[in-house]
Protein backbone atom coordinates (compact mmCIF):
# COMPACT_ATOMS: atom_id res chain seq x y z
CA UNK A 1 0.00 0.00 0.00
CA UNK A 2 0.82 3.66 -0.44
CA UNK A 3 2.54 5.34 2.13
CA UNK A 4 1.34 8.50 3.84
CA UNK A 5 2.66 11.00 2.37
CA UNK A 6 4.94 13.02 4.82
CA UNK A 7 5.81 17.31 3.99
CA UNK A 8 9.23 18.43 4.88
CA UNK A 9 8.83 22.35 3.59
CA UNK A 10 8.63 21.90 -0.07
CA UNK A 11 9.89 18.29 -0.18
CA UNK A 12 7.43 15.73 -0.13
CA UNK A 13 8.28 11.52 0.51
CA UNK A 14 5.99 8.80 -1.22
CA UNK A 15 6.12 5.40 -1.67
CA UNK A 16 3.97 2.93 -3.57
CA UNK A 17 4.46 -0.49 -5.61
CA UNK A 18 4.41 1.25 -9.19
CA UNK A 19 4.90 4.69 -10.32
CA UNK A 20 3.52 5.69 -13.63
CA UNK A 21 4.90 8.51 -15.48
CA UNK A 22 2.62 9.70 -17.74
CA UNK A 23 -1.13 10.04 -17.97
CA UNK A 24 -2.40 9.68 -21.61
CA UNK A 25 -4.34 6.82 -22.54
CA UNK A 26 -1.75 4.08 -21.93
CA UNK A 27 -0.65 5.27 -18.63
CA UNK A 28 -3.89 5.55 -17.52
CA UNK A 29 -4.75 2.04 -18.80
CA UNK A 30 -2.52 0.87 -16.82
CA UNK A 31 -3.68 2.32 -13.60
CA UNK A 32 -6.78 1.15 -13.99
CA UNK A 33 -5.79 -2.48 -14.72
CA UNK A 34 -3.74 -2.09 -11.74
CA UNK A 35 -5.87 -0.94 -9.58
CA UNK A 36 -8.46 -3.38 -10.60
CA UNK A 37 -5.96 -6.51 -9.30
CA UNK A 38 -5.54 -4.42 -5.85
CA UNK A 39 -1.88 -2.95 -6.28
CA UNK A 40 -1.01 0.70 -5.44
CA UNK A 41 0.14 2.46 -7.62
CA UNK A 42 1.22 6.50 -8.59
CA UNK A 43 0.27 7.96 -11.84
CA UNK A 44 2.01 11.23 -12.41
CA UNK A 45 1.71 13.69 -15.23
CA UNK A 46 3.55 16.93 -16.27
CA UNK A 47 0.21 18.76 -17.85
CA UNK A 48 -2.01 20.81 -15.52
CA UNK A 49 -4.80 19.17 -17.67
CA UNK A 50 -6.14 16.73 -20.12
CA UNK A 51 -4.92 18.06 -23.69
CA UNK A 52 -8.42 18.78 -25.22
CA UNK A 53 -7.12 18.75 -28.84
CA UNK A 54 -7.74 15.66 -30.77
CA UNK A 55 -5.01 13.31 -31.42
CA UNK A 56 -5.76 9.75 -31.67
CA UNK A 57 -9.40 8.78 -32.57
CA UNK A 58 -9.79 4.99 -33.10
CA UNK A 59 -10.55 2.40 -30.02
CA UNK A 60 -10.45 -1.46 -31.86
CA UNK A 61 -12.34 -4.26 -30.63
CA UNK A 62 -9.56 -5.57 -28.32
CA UNK A 63 -9.45 -2.45 -26.82
CA UNK A 64 -13.60 -1.89 -26.32
CA UNK A 65 -13.05 -5.91 -24.90
CA UNK A 66 -10.35 -4.21 -22.41
CA UNK A 67 -12.71 -1.26 -21.40
CA UNK A 68 -15.60 -3.72 -21.18
CA UNK A 69 -13.94 -6.03 -18.69
CA UNK A 70 -13.29 -2.52 -16.54
CA UNK A 71 -16.87 -1.30 -16.75
CA UNK A 72 -16.49 1.38 -19.18
CA UNK A 73 -17.52 0.36 -22.25
CA UNK A 74 -20.77 1.73 -22.59
CA UNK A 75 -19.59 5.84 -21.23
CA UNK A 76 -16.92 5.10 -23.94
CA UNK A 77 -19.23 4.13 -26.93
CA UNK A 78 -21.64 7.39 -25.58
CA UNK A 79 -18.53 9.40 -26.41
CA UNK A 80 -17.91 7.94 -29.97
CA UNK A 81 -19.34 7.14 -33.05
CA UNK A 82 -19.00 3.46 -33.92
CA UNK A 83 -17.62 1.95 -36.93
CA UNK A 84 -18.14 -0.93 -39.74
CA UNK A 85 -16.03 -0.45 -41.91
CA UNK A 86 -12.74 1.31 -43.69
CA UNK A 87 -12.78 2.27 -47.58
CA UNK A 88 -10.37 3.38 -49.99
CA UNK A 89 -11.87 5.24 -52.93
CA UNK A 90 -9.22 6.22 -55.60
CA UNK A 91 -9.99 8.52 -57.98
CA UNK A 92 -9.96 6.37 -61.01
CA UNK A 93 -13.64 5.42 -59.33
CA UNK A 94 -12.50 1.88 -57.50
CA UNK A 95 -13.57 1.32 -53.91
CA UNK A 96 -11.45 -1.02 -51.76
CA UNK A 97 -13.14 -1.99 -48.49
CA UNK A 98 -11.78 -3.35 -45.20
CA UNK A 99 -14.77 -4.86 -42.78
CA UNK A 100 -15.05 -5.67 -39.60
CA UNK A 101 -18.34 -7.52 -39.48
CA UNK A 102 -17.68 -11.05 -38.28
CA UNK A 103 -14.44 -10.71 -36.29
CA UNK A 104 -14.53 -13.13 -33.16
CA UNK A 105 -15.73 -10.88 -30.70
CA UNK A 106 -18.44 -9.35 -29.24
CA UNK A 107 -17.67 -5.76 -30.70
CA UNK A 108 -16.97 -6.42 -34.19
CA UNK A 109 -16.57 -2.87 -34.83
CA UNK A 110 -14.15 0.11 -33.24
CA UNK A 111 -15.36 3.05 -32.24
CA UNK A 112 -14.07 6.99 -33.60
CA UNK A 113 -13.67 8.64 -30.21
CA UNK A 114 -11.30 11.67 -29.49
CA UNK A 115 -8.16 10.78 -27.21
CA UNK A 116 -9.03 13.53 -24.91
CA UNK A 117 -12.20 11.81 -24.39
CA UNK A 118 -10.82 8.35 -23.63
CA UNK A 119 -8.23 10.07 -21.07
CA UNK A 120 -11.21 11.86 -19.23
CA UNK A 121 -13.11 8.28 -18.87
CA UNK A 122 -10.22 6.43 -17.77
CA UNK A 123 -8.79 9.09 -15.44
CA UNK A 124 -12.23 9.36 -13.45
CA UNK A 125 -12.28 5.47 -13.62
CA UNK A 126 -9.11 5.23 -12.15
CA UNK A 127 -9.38 7.56 -9.33
CA UNK A 128 -13.06 5.77 -8.31
CA UNK A 129 -10.54 2.74 -8.15
CA UNK A 130 -9.00 4.45 -5.68
CA UNK A 131 -5.76 5.16 -7.55
CA UNK A 132 -3.58 8.51 -7.23
CA UNK A 133 -3.58 11.27 -9.81
CA UNK A 134 -0.63 13.99 -9.56
CA UNK A 135 -0.76 16.54 -12.09
CA UNK A 136 1.73 19.28 -12.70
CA UNK A 137 4.67 17.03 -11.66
CA UNK A 138 7.49 16.69 -13.85
CA UNK A 139 9.98 13.57 -13.93
CA UNK A 140 13.37 14.30 -13.84
CA UNK A 141 15.46 11.18 -12.77
CA UNK A 142 15.62 7.96 -11.07
CA UNK A 143 17.87 6.02 -9.67
CA UNK A 144 17.54 1.62 -9.06
CA UNK A 145 18.50 -0.55 -6.29
CA UNK A 146 17.74 -4.17 -5.77
CA UNK A 147 14.04 -4.52 -5.66
CA UNK A 148 13.36 -0.40 -6.00
CA UNK A 149 13.19 2.37 -8.06
CA UNK A 150 13.68 6.01 -6.40
CA UNK A 151 12.32 8.88 -8.89
CA UNK A 152 12.68 12.33 -8.19
CA UNK A 153 9.94 14.76 -10.15
CA UNK A 154 9.52 18.96 -9.76
CA UNK A 155 6.24 21.04 -9.20
CA UNK A 156 5.42 24.00 -8.73
CA UNK A 157 6.11 23.38 -4.69
CA UNK A 158 9.95 22.11 -5.31
CA UNK A 159 11.07 18.62 -5.64
CA UNK A 160 9.33 15.62 -4.68
CA UNK A 161 10.60 11.54 -4.48
CA UNK A 162 9.08 8.64 -4.91
CA UNK A 163 10.21 5.47 -3.91
CA UNK A 164 8.77 2.58 -5.74
CA UNK A 165 9.11 -0.85 -7.00
CA UNK A 166 8.89 -0.52 -10.75
CA UNK A 167 8.62 2.72 -12.69
CA UNK A 168 7.31 2.78 -15.91
CA UNK A 169 7.53 5.48 -18.48
CA UNK A 170 4.65 5.73 -20.20
CA UNK A 171 5.39 9.66 -21.09
CA UNK A 172 5.01 9.49 -25.06
CA UNK A 173 6.87 10.11 -27.98
CA UNK A 174 9.74 12.22 -26.29
CA UNK A 175 9.94 10.28 -23.51
CA UNK A 176 12.04 11.56 -20.56
CA UNK A 177 11.99 8.26 -18.96
CA UNK A 178 13.58 6.25 -22.16
CA UNK A 179 16.37 9.18 -22.19
CA UNK A 180 17.59 8.47 -18.89
CA UNK A 181 17.45 5.25 -19.11
CA UNK A 182 20.18 5.63 -22.57
CA UNK A 183 17.54 3.69 -24.54
CA UNK A 184 18.23 4.64 -28.50
CA UNK A 185 14.50 5.05 -30.10
CA UNK A 186 16.11 4.46 -33.84
CA UNK A 187 13.57 4.58 -36.67
CA UNK A 188 12.49 6.82 -39.45
CA UNK A 189 10.53 10.50 -40.20
CA UNK A 190 8.18 10.48 -42.95
CA UNK A 191 9.69 12.47 -45.89
CA UNK A 192 6.74 14.42 -45.59
CA UNK A 193 3.86 16.47 -43.44
CA UNK A 194 0.68 14.89 -42.73
CA UNK A 195 -2.55 18.16 -43.04
CA UNK A 196 -5.25 17.83 -40.59
CA UNK A 197 -8.77 19.77 -40.06
CA UNK A 198 -11.35 18.99 -38.08
CA UNK A 199 -14.72 20.68 -38.62
CA UNK A 200 -18.59 20.04 -39.90
CA UNK A 201 -18.78 18.61 -43.31
CA UNK A 202 -20.03 20.55 -46.37
CA UNK A 203 -21.80 17.55 -47.70
CA UNK A 204 -23.40 14.50 -45.29
CA UNK A 205 -21.14 11.15 -44.87
CA UNK A 206 -21.57 7.39 -44.13
CA UNK A 207 -21.24 7.98 -39.97
CA UNK A 208 -20.88 4.14 -39.90
CA UNK A 209 -17.29 4.30 -42.76
CA UNK A 210 -13.76 5.84 -41.84
CA UNK A 211 -12.56 6.33 -45.31
CA UNK A 212 -9.30 6.94 -47.65
CA UNK A 213 -9.50 9.41 -50.41
CA UNK A 214 -6.49 8.52 -53.11
CA UNK A 215 -5.73 11.21 -55.71
CA UNK A 216 -2.94 11.37 -57.96
CA UNK A 217 -1.30 13.93 -56.07
CA UNK A 218 -1.99 12.55 -52.12
CA UNK A 219 -4.30 10.63 -50.14
CA UNK A 220 -6.40 11.82 -47.03
CA UNK A 221 -8.56 10.06 -44.44
CA UNK A 222 -12.20 11.20 -43.32
CA UNK A 223 -12.97 10.31 -39.86
CA UNK A 224 -16.49 10.86 -38.36
CA UNK A 225 -16.71 12.00 -35.26
CA UNK A 226 -18.99 12.80 -32.60
CA UNK A 227 -21.71 15.85 -32.75
CA UNK A 228 -21.81 15.16 -36.36
CA UNK A 229 -17.99 16.72 -37.06
CA UNK A 230 -15.58 14.75 -39.22
CA UNK A 231 -11.51 14.75 -39.25
CA UNK A 232 -9.97 15.38 -42.73
CA UNK A 233 -5.97 14.39 -42.56
CA UNK A 234 -3.26 12.42 -44.83
CA UNK A 235 0.58 13.26 -46.64
CA UNK A 236 -1.17 16.01 -48.99
CA UNK A 237 1.61 18.07 -48.33
CA UNK A 238 4.88 16.89 -49.98
CA UNK A 239 7.36 18.76 -48.15
CA UNK A 240 8.02 18.89 -44.36
CA UNK A 241 6.48 22.35 -42.88
CA UNK A 242 8.50 23.61 -39.75
CA UNK A 243 7.21 22.71 -35.90
CA UNK A 244 5.66 26.82 -36.33
CA UNK A 245 4.61 27.16 -39.65
CA UNK A 246 0.67 28.07 -39.96
CA UNK A 247 -1.77 26.59 -42.28
CA UNK A 248 -4.61 28.57 -42.98
CA UNK A 249 -7.60 26.75 -43.70
CA UNK A 250 -8.13 28.25 -47.36
CA UNK A 251 -4.76 26.79 -47.67
CA UNK A 252 -5.88 23.29 -46.35
CA UNK A 253 -8.80 23.17 -48.57
CA UNK A 254 -7.43 24.04 -51.41
CA UNK A 255 -4.64 21.05 -51.11
CA UNK A 256 -6.94 18.65 -50.76
CA UNK A 257 -9.75 20.06 -53.51
CA UNK A 258 -6.15 18.99 -55.54
CA UNK A 259 -7.15 15.59 -55.25
CA UNK A 260 -10.14 15.60 -57.25
CA UNK A 261 -13.14 14.10 -55.32
CA UNK A 262 -14.74 17.82 -55.19
CA UNK A 263 -17.48 18.73 -52.15
CA UNK A 264 -16.69 14.76 -50.55
CA UNK A 265 -13.67 16.82 -48.82
CA UNK A 266 -15.00 20.16 -48.29
CA UNK A 267 -15.75 21.60 -44.68
CA UNK A 268 -18.88 23.79 -44.35
CA UNK A 269 -16.58 24.87 -40.97
CA UNK A 270 -13.28 24.27 -39.97
CA UNK A 271 -12.58 24.10 -36.15
CA UNK A 272 -9.19 23.13 -36.21
CA UNK A 273 -6.14 23.03 -38.97
CA UNK A 274 -2.68 21.36 -38.20
CA UNK A 275 0.21 19.57 -39.67
CA UNK A 276 2.48 16.96 -37.66
CA UNK A 277 4.95 14.57 -38.85
CA UNK A 278 4.66 10.78 -38.67
CA UNK A 279 7.58 8.61 -37.34
CA UNK A 280 8.42 4.94 -37.14
CA UNK A 281 10.55 4.18 -34.18
CA UNK A 282 10.99 1.41 -31.86
CA UNK A 283 12.94 1.37 -28.74
CA UNK A 284 15.86 -1.05 -28.46
CA UNK A 285 14.62 -2.73 -25.50
CA UNK A 286 12.20 -1.86 -22.93
CA UNK A 287 13.04 -2.47 -19.95
CA UNK A 288 16.43 -1.55 -17.49
CA UNK A 289 15.69 -3.48 -14.52
CA UNK A 290 13.05 -2.25 -12.82
CA UNK A 291 11.85 0.76 -15.42
CA UNK A 292 10.30 -0.64 -18.10
CA UNK A 293 8.46 1.88 -21.47
CA UNK A 294 4.73 1.51 -22.73
CA UNK A 295 2.61 3.04 -25.12
CA UNK A 296 4.34 5.92 -27.96
CA UNK A 297 7.39 6.05 -25.28
CA UNK A 298 8.49 2.47 -26.50
CA UNK A 299 7.15 2.85 -30.22
CA UNK A 300 5.82 5.01 -32.57
CA UNK A 301 4.34 4.19 -36.29
CA UNK A 302 2.39 5.52 -38.79
CA UNK A 303 -1.80 6.52 -38.18
CA UNK A 304 -3.11 4.07 -40.41
CA UNK A 305 -5.16 1.93 -39.33
CA UNK A 306 -5.56 3.70 -35.78
CA UNK A 307 -2.90 1.16 -33.68
CA UNK A 308 -0.96 3.54 -31.43
CA UNK A 309 -3.80 3.78 -28.59
CA UNK A 310 -4.25 0.26 -28.94
CA UNK A 311 -0.92 -0.56 -28.93
CA UNK A 312 -0.54 1.43 -25.90
CA UNK A 313 -3.75 -0.54 -24.38
CA UNK A 314 -1.96 -3.96 -25.03
CA UNK A 315 0.94 -2.69 -23.42
CA UNK A 316 -1.00 -1.78 -19.90
CA UNK A 317 -2.35 -5.61 -20.29
CA UNK A 318 0.78 -6.77 -21.15
CA UNK A 319 2.47 -5.23 -17.90
CA UNK A 320 -0.28 -5.05 -15.12
CA UNK A 321 -0.77 -8.58 -14.46
CA UNK A 322 2.78 -9.14 -14.41
CA UNK A 323 3.09 -6.37 -12.03
CA UNK A 324 0.06 -7.32 -10.04
CA UNK A 325 1.99 -10.29 -8.10
CA UNK A 326 4.88 -11.01 -5.98
CA UNK A 327 7.36 -12.68 -8.40
CA UNK A 328 7.39 -9.58 -10.90
CA UNK A 329 10.97 -10.24 -12.45
CA UNK A 330 12.59 -7.45 -10.20
CA UNK A 331 15.24 -10.15 -9.17
CA UNK A 332 17.87 -10.85 -11.84
CA UNK A 333 19.73 -13.06 -9.41
CA UNK A 334 16.48 -15.75 -9.59
CA UNK A 335 17.72 -17.48 -13.09
CA UNK A 336 16.41 -17.22 -16.88
CA UNK A 337 14.35 -14.68 -17.56
CA UNK A 338 11.25 -13.33 -15.74
CA UNK A 339 7.88 -11.91 -16.43
CA UNK A 340 9.12 -8.71 -17.25
CA UNK A 341 11.65 -9.82 -19.59
CA UNK A 342 8.85 -11.59 -21.25
CA UNK A 343 6.84 -8.17 -21.51
CA UNK A 344 9.57 -7.01 -23.23
CA UNK A 345 10.20 -9.70 -25.80
CA UNK A 346 6.73 -10.02 -26.27
CA UNK A 347 5.15 -6.43 -26.66
CA UNK A 348 8.69 -5.32 -28.96
CA UNK A 349 8.31 -8.27 -31.04
CA UNK A 350 4.84 -6.83 -31.70
CA UNK A 351 5.17 -3.49 -32.11
CA UNK A 352 7.48 -4.41 -34.56
CA UNK A 353 5.03 -6.50 -36.30
CA UNK A 354 3.03 -3.58 -36.56
CA UNK A 355 4.93 -1.54 -37.78
CA UNK A 356 4.73 -3.28 -40.62
CA UNK A 357 1.27 -3.65 -40.88
CA UNK A 358 0.73 0.33 -41.03
CA UNK A 359 3.42 1.10 -43.36
CA UNK A 360 0.65 1.39 -46.29
CA UNK A 361 2.09 3.86 -48.29
CA UNK A 362 3.15 1.60 -51.25
CA UNK A 363 -0.21 0.17 -50.73
CA UNK A 364 -1.61 3.41 -51.45
CA UNK A 365 0.39 3.78 -54.24
CA UNK A 366 -0.78 0.00 -55.56
CA UNK A 367 -4.02 1.56 -55.66
CA UNK A 368 -3.50 4.69 -57.09
CA UNK A 369 -1.71 2.83 -60.13
CA UNK A 370 -4.51 -0.34 -60.47
CA UNK A 371 -6.20 -0.18 -63.64
CA UNK A 372 -6.52 -3.74 -64.41
CA UNK A 373 -8.74 -6.60 -63.27
CA UNK A 374 -5.51 -8.47 -61.98
CA UNK A 375 -3.94 -5.41 -59.99
CA UNK A 376 -7.37 -4.44 -58.56
CA UNK A 377 -8.28 -7.82 -57.07
CA UNK A 378 -4.02 -7.78 -56.11
CA UNK A 379 -4.98 -4.71 -54.16
CA UNK A 380 -8.02 -6.47 -52.40
CA UNK A 381 -5.50 -9.56 -51.65
CA UNK A 382 -3.00 -7.14 -49.65
CA UNK A 383 -6.05 -5.74 -47.90
CA UNK A 384 -7.19 -9.40 -46.31
CA UNK A 385 -6.13 -10.00 -42.74
CA UNK A 386 -6.05 -6.04 -42.07
CA UNK A 387 -9.24 -6.34 -40.28
CA UNK A 388 -7.53 -8.84 -37.99
CA UNK A 389 -4.75 -7.32 -37.41
CA UNK A 390 -5.65 -3.51 -36.84
CA UNK A 391 -8.25 -5.52 -34.68
CA UNK A 392 -5.68 -6.58 -32.47
CA UNK A 393 -7.55 -9.67 -31.55
CA UNK A 394 -5.48 -12.57 -33.02
CA UNK A 395 -1.80 -11.35 -31.24
CA UNK A 396 0.65 -14.23 -30.94
CA UNK A 397 3.53 -14.03 -29.21
CA UNK A 398 6.59 -15.29 -30.50
CA UNK A 399 7.93 -18.53 -28.54
CA UNK A 400 10.18 -17.54 -25.61
CA UNK A 401 13.39 -19.54 -27.77
CA UNK A 402 13.00 -17.55 -30.91
CA UNK A 403 14.19 -14.52 -30.95
CA UNK A 404 10.83 -12.53 -32.03
CA UNK A 405 12.83 -10.62 -34.92
CA UNK A 406 10.83 -11.66 -37.87
CA UNK A 407 7.84 -10.72 -39.40
CA UNK A 408 4.54 -12.68 -37.97
CA UNK A 409 2.39 -13.88 -40.97
CA UNK A 410 -0.56 -11.31 -40.67
CA UNK A 411 -3.53 -13.31 -39.02
CA UNK A 412 -6.70 -14.50 -41.12
CA UNK A 413 -9.57 -15.46 -38.29
CA UNK A 414 -10.45 -18.57 -40.56
CA UNK A 415 -6.62 -19.93 -39.97
CA UNK A 416 -6.59 -18.39 -36.92
CA UNK A 417 -5.60 -21.97 -34.19
CA UNK A 418 -4.78 -21.93 -30.72
CA UNK A 419 -1.14 -22.61 -29.51
CA UNK A 420 1.32 -20.93 -26.62
CA UNK A 421 1.28 -17.21 -27.21
CA UNK A 422 -1.99 -16.55 -29.06
CA UNK A 423 -4.86 -14.71 -27.95
CA UNK A 424 -8.11 -16.45 -26.67
CA UNK A 425 -10.96 -14.91 -29.01
CA UNK A 426 -14.14 -14.55 -27.27
CA UNK A 427 -12.48 -15.42 -23.16
CA UNK A 428 -12.82 -12.44 -20.53
CA UNK A 429 -9.93 -13.27 -18.75
CA UNK A 430 -9.69 -13.12 -14.83
CA UNK A 431 -7.20 -10.73 -14.06
CA UNK A 432 -5.52 -12.43 -11.08
CA UNK A 433 -4.76 -15.57 -12.03
CA UNK A 434 -4.40 -18.27 -14.85
CA UNK A 435 -7.28 -19.86 -16.18
CA UNK A 436 -8.06 -23.56 -17.72
CA UNK A 437 -10.11 -23.51 -20.75
CA UNK A 438 -11.66 -27.35 -20.76
CA UNK A 439 -12.56 -29.13 -23.87
CA UNK A 440 -16.35 -30.61 -23.35
CA UNK A 441 -16.12 -33.32 -21.01
CA UNK A 442 -12.88 -32.15 -19.87
CA UNK A 443 -11.15 -32.69 -16.66
CA UNK A 444 -9.96 -30.09 -14.62
CA UNK A 445 -7.74 -32.58 -12.13
CA UNK A 446 -5.94 -34.31 -15.14
CA UNK A 447 -4.76 -30.27 -16.91
CA UNK A 448 -3.89 -29.33 -12.89
CA UNK A 449 -1.53 -32.88 -13.15
CA UNK A 450 -0.11 -31.43 -16.08
CA UNK A 451 0.75 -27.62 -14.89
CA UNK A 452 1.51 -27.80 -11.38
CA UNK A 453 -1.40 -25.78 -10.27
CA UNK A 454 -4.74 -26.47 -7.78
CA UNK A 455 -6.73 -28.29 -9.48
CA UNK A 456 -10.02 -25.96 -8.07
CA UNK A 457 -7.92 -22.98 -9.78
CA UNK A 458 -10.14 -20.92 -11.96
CA UNK A 459 -11.52 -23.02 -14.99
CA UNK A 460 -14.56 -23.09 -17.74
CA UNK A 461 -15.67 -24.70 -20.59
CA UNK A 462 -14.32 -23.73 -24.01
CA UNK A 463 -17.32 -22.00 -26.52
CA UNK A 464 -17.59 -23.97 -29.57
CA UNK A 465 -15.41 -21.32 -31.37
CA UNK A 466 -12.64 -21.74 -29.47
CA UNK A 467 -12.24 -25.84 -29.47
CA UNK A 468 -12.60 -25.11 -32.97
CA UNK A 469 -9.32 -23.20 -32.88
CA UNK A 470 -7.87 -26.46 -31.12
CA UNK A 471 -6.41 -29.25 -33.82
CA UNK A 472 -7.21 -31.74 -31.01
CA UNK A 473 -9.45 -31.53 -28.25
CA UNK A 474 -7.16 -30.43 -25.23
CA UNK A 475 -7.49 -27.95 -21.92
CA UNK A 476 -5.89 -24.87 -22.90
CA UNK A 477 -4.16 -22.56 -19.69
CA UNK A 478 -4.65 -18.74 -20.29
CA UNK A 479 -2.95 -15.93 -18.88
CA UNK A 480 -4.52 -13.27 -16.71
CA UNK A 481 -3.75 -11.01 -20.18
CA UNK A 482 -6.21 -13.49 -22.04
CA UNK A 483 -3.01 -15.26 -24.48
CA UNK A 484 -2.27 -18.81 -24.15
CA UNK A 485 0.46 -20.36 -21.59
CA UNK A 486 0.29 -23.94 -22.85
CA UNK A 487 -2.11 -26.34 -24.84
CA UNK A 488 -2.69 -29.43 -23.38
CA UNK A 489 -3.93 -31.79 -25.46
CA UNK A 490 -5.58 -35.39 -23.36
CA UNK A 491 -3.42 -38.35 -23.93
CA UNK A 492 -5.32 -42.31 -24.74
CA UNK A 493 -5.05 -42.33 -20.73
CA UNK A 494 -6.81 -39.23 -20.12
CA UNK A 495 -3.95 -37.11 -18.52
CA UNK A 496 -1.82 -34.95 -20.55
CA UNK A 497 1.64 -36.35 -21.47
CA UNK A 498 4.82 -35.83 -19.32
CA UNK A 499 6.04 -34.43 -22.50
CA UNK A 500 2.78 -31.88 -22.75
CA UNK A 501 3.60 -30.75 -19.24
CA UNK A 502 6.77 -29.46 -20.57
CA UNK A 503 5.33 -27.51 -23.48
CA UNK A 504 4.00 -25.67 -21.07
CA UNK A 505 7.18 -23.47 -19.72
CA UNK A 506 7.42 -21.99 -23.72
CA UNK A 507 5.41 -18.79 -22.67
CA UNK A 508 5.54 -18.99 -18.97
CA UNK A 509 8.99 -20.30 -17.73
CA UNK A 510 8.85 -20.46 -14.06
CA UNK A 511 6.56 -22.48 -12.58
CA UNK A 512 6.27 -20.70 -9.92
CA UNK A 513 4.82 -17.33 -11.71
CA UNK A 514 2.00 -20.05 -12.86
CA UNK A 515 1.28 -20.49 -8.66
CA UNK A 516 1.83 -16.72 -8.02
CA UNK A 517 -0.81 -15.62 -10.12
CA UNK A 518 -2.87 -18.72 -10.07
CA UNK A 519 -3.95 -19.27 -6.43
Amino acid sequence: MMDRETNHGSVTHTGTDVLIIGAGPTGLMLGCELRRRGVDCLVVDRESRIDRRTRAVMVHAAGLEQFEALGLRAELEARGVPQQRISFHTYRGVTHTIDFAGLDTAYPYYLNVPQPEVEAVLAAAYRDMGGTLIRSLRYERHTQEAGSVRAELTGEAGPHFVTARHLVGADGAGSTVRERLGIEFPGVTYPMSYLLAEGTPAVQVDRGESAMYIGPAGAVSLLPLPDGLVRIAGPVSAAQLDRDTTVEVTEFQSTVDRLGFGSRLRLAEARRVAHYQVHERLADRFRTGGAVLAGDAAHLNSPAGGQAMNTGFGDAAALAWRLGHPLDGADPGRGGPGPLDDYARERRAFAADVARTTGVLGLLDAMRDAVTPAAHQAVQDALSGLAEAWSQLYVTYPAADSDGGGPQERPHRDAYRLRPGARVPGHTPDPRRFTLLLPPGGDPSAAAWATGIPADTLSAGQTPRQAALLPVPAAVLVRPDGHVAAVLPESPGGRPSAGEHAERTEHAHHHDVIKGVAV
